[in-house]
């Protein structure tokens, strides 16, 4: 049930943005942690591994949504921070509208006050933080 509703969402995102619905998280997270961060605490944040998220950063660069910083760390030549671009700001801001409605169409919209409450309860519980703040 939950894989086919990230579908229906990533499938809402890509007809009406052309772009899926894991850049979009990508672009989120970047922008939740103040918006420049490294590869690294950003796929920490996502809970994904780094080798998932260097294709989505490699797609958000070719589209001018992220910039890449290299040399940030005397102490280590390879590291790097990626940034949200004005651009990236703007297309996150509009995509998360987009976002919003597909979560509430295909999610919380079918449900109860007292069920989404149920459900903030549920995830407090186990330690996932509430779901009422992502369907608000």
């Amino acid at each position: 049930m939950i894989a086919d509703i990230h579908r229906h969402i990533d499938d809402d995102l890509r007809r009406e943005w052309a772009v899926p619905l894991g850049s979009f998280e990508a672009l989120a997270a970047l922008r939740d942690l103040g918006g420049r961060s490294r590869p690294q605490a950003l796929a920490r944040h996502m809970r994904i591994p780094p080798s998932s998220l260097t294709r989505r950063l490699d797609r958000l660069a070719e589209e001018g949504w992220i910039e890449r910083y290299h040399d940030v760390d005397p102490n280590d030549h390879r590291a790097i921070d990626v940034e949200l671009t004005p651009r990236g700001r703007t297309l996150w801001r509009e995509m998360n509208r987009s976002y919003r409605r597909a979560v509430n169409a295909r999610f919380a919209g079918r449900l109860s006050d007292e069920q989404i409450a149920v459900l903030g309860d549920v995830a407090a519980a186990v330690g996932q933080g509430s779901i009422v703040e992502t369907v608000e």
